[in-house]
């Protein structure tokens, strides 16, 4: 990890990140990695709620927190007091974006939401990031990602075909809106490039959920019925799904076309089922799922997961082993290629990985500059480069509206854990 060494997409571009958990937090982080300065403007208490969360720390520090901050810097600063309002406001007059994924409203009720800042730099580009948007029924509930897979219907699709609703395994909806939050941002600035405009924008997990379902919605509209929980299957392509071999291991195989099904018959030597009236084209395939799957089941657990694997890879049929995570970040060696886990120190935390940025830029790629900031570590870099005094920042620290390194705050301080 090294400081910035020639320009970035981003570089000369200030973000001041009022965001927490997850969806705000990434989206910055992405723009962090392409090179804008993202100063997280954090609750001078505890900080990012992340930075509590859960159960995993090292040297006091939040797992989950460090894994979506990086190329950060971070402010302790107390918004609800009028003075910490006047030191955001100060620094909101130069910068290009202003991050918050609170609750609708709670910027305004802090004094520091667009209509404020844009009275202030008209050029601003303010971003929310909201469960639910920015109006409606559900705007103010309490709400986190699976609160939304459960309203967007992600839920009820995911699952044995017998079994409960399931929550997917990983937060999609918060990535979903992270990464729609981070293209609006980048779309609004080229816009300002070129008018000199700025703008306020919003996305929500629950836009990012239902974007991320196409194209179960015209299926959906079209049929009148919810998809059915099929489990790794697919609703209208089959085979589609998981099979077990011999071993006891998975495997995923995916007949999406009608050469992929050709081919896995060859593989199979029952170019029978090419002309079984039963399978004869995805329709009757999928009508009949339940008798193909019997007759591709006997055939699987004849030979293990990784012969079937390797056999129908070389068969050109898309098919791949169901590996559990721990395997896929540490030994697959695809992953390990194409450098998609980070690995780099932490001041507190010391050796430590992240997930790369999955942006890969030829010319100008991306950085990691800096790992993720310790509660109020740059508190005093970032006043003093926005024009405060020392004197100014030093009172302002007497009377706790900016707090310095957590580090260096013996009450706050956390044992290792």
């Amino acid at each position: 990890m090294s400081e910035q060494t020639k320009p970035m997409p981003l570089s000369g571009y200030t973000i001041l990140d009022l965001s927490v958990m997850t969806a705000g937090p990434v989206g910055t982080m992405l723009l962090g990695d392409l090179g804008a300065d993202v100063i997280k403007v954090e609750e001078p208490a505890h900080g990012d709620l992340a930075r509590d969360l859960g159960n995993q720390f090292v040297n006091g520090e939040s797992v989950q927190f460090m894994s979506q901050n990086r190329n950060k810097r971070s402010l302790r600063l107390d918004l609800k007091s009028p003075a910490g309002k006047a030191v955001f406001l100060r620094m909101a007059k130069t910068a290009d974006v202003i991050v918050e994924n609170f609750r609708p409203g709670t910027v305004d009720r802090l004094g520091v939401g667009y209509e404020a800042v844009r009275a202030i730099n008209p050029q601003i580009i303010y971003a929310s990031a909201s469960a639910f948007g920015q109006s409606g029924p559900l705007a103010a509930w309490p709400a986190n990602d699976p609160i939304v897979q459960a309203v967007a219907g992600l839920m009820d699709m995911t699952g044995e075909a017998d079994g409960l609703p399931v929550r997917l395994g990983a937060p999609l909806p918060d990535f979903g809106a992270a990464a729609m939050m981070a293209l609006g941002i980048t779309t609004a600035l080229l816009h300002r490039e070129r008018t000199g405009i700025g703008q306020r924008m919003d996305t929500s997990l629950l836009a990012a959920a239902l974007f991320s379902t196409i194209p179960r919605d015209g299926e959906t509209i079209r049929s009148g019925k919810a998809p059915s929980r099929l489990g790794s299957g697919h609703p209208t392509m089959v085979p589609y799904r998981n099979y077990e071999g011999a071993d006891g291991k998975y495997f995923f195989a995916a007949c999406f076309t009608e050469k992929f099904w050709t081919n896995l018959c060859r593989v199979l030597d029952r170019m029978d089922l090419m002309v079984d009236e039963r399978f004869i084209n995805n329709t009757q395939r999928t009508a009949n799922r339940h008798l193909l799957d019997a007759i591709l089941e006997d055939a699987f657990v004849k030979q293990p997961a990784a012969y079937w694997v390797k056999t129908m890879s070389e068969a050109d049929v898309p098919c791949a082993a169901v590996q559990d995570y721990h395997t896929a970040l540490t030994t697959d060696p695809q992953i390990k290629h194409t450098g998609a886990v980070l690995q780099f120190d932490h001041p507190v935390a010391g050796p430590m990985t992240n997930i790369a940025n999955p942006l890969t830029l030829h010319g100008t790629p991306v950085q990691v500059r800096r790992p993720p900031p310790v509660l109020g570590e740059h508190s005093e870099e970032v006043l003093l480069e926005y024009g405060f005094a020392a004197s100014e920042i030093d009172e302002l620290m007497r009377e706790g509206i900016v707090k310095g390194s957590r580090l260096n705050d013996a009450v706050l301080t956390q044992p290792a854990r």
